[in-house]
């Protein structure tokens, strides 16, 4: 089973169209780490907005390919396939990860999301989001990339706190 969506080859490709100088100077085990962690990034995220199940039930590492999934016109995907939105947006993310890791899955401490601070005198008023999927950032390159195949835009907001991360 697959670590990753998409081979460094792939990603080079897509990338490299795109001009990321970034990623064409990087080492291949620094494309491969950021490939993997990009991958995870991609299930955590949008798992729950993608339609069908996994192909292989819980024996599957990654989500895709799906059994019963459809894109969000009704069209079937295939039982095999992993979609090239979700490699697209795979890459995406790994360029992201390559140049800031971790970034797309930070560590969440609900005491620091600071809602409201006041100077004088001192106040300061903390966020209280529902969970920690209010921390994760939201890339909207990788959003639109993947919002042909995403069932509901419920999840993405959990909290009513969203982070939006700008390249």
């Amino acid at each position: 089973m697959a670590d990753t969506y998409g081979t460094r080859a792939e990603a080079d490709a897509y990338l490299l169209a795109r001009g990321s100088t970034a990623w064409a100077s990087a080492t291949e085990t620094a494309r491969d780490a950021a490939l993997i962690r990009a991958s995870g990034y991609i299930d955590g995220r949008y798992r729950a907005r993608f339609s069908g199940r996994k192909a292989e039930g819980r024996a599957q590492t990654r989500e895709w390919p799906r059994v019963g999934a459809t894109d969000a016109s009704g069209e079937e995907i295939g039982e095999t396939e992993v979609p090239s939105e979700v490699l697209d947006a795979t890459f995406e993310a790994a360029a992201r990860e390559l140049s800031s890791p971790g970034s797309l899955a930070p560590d969440f401490d609900a005491g620091t999301l600071i809602k409201r601070e006041k100077v004088g005198p001192i106040e300061t008023e903390y966020a209280t989001p529902i969970d920690a999927a209010a921390a994760r950032p939201v890339v909207s390159i990788i959003d639109d990339i993947l919002s042909g195949l995403l069932t509901s835009d419920s999840a993405t907001t959990t909290g009513g706190v969203s982070f939006l991360l700008r390249a």
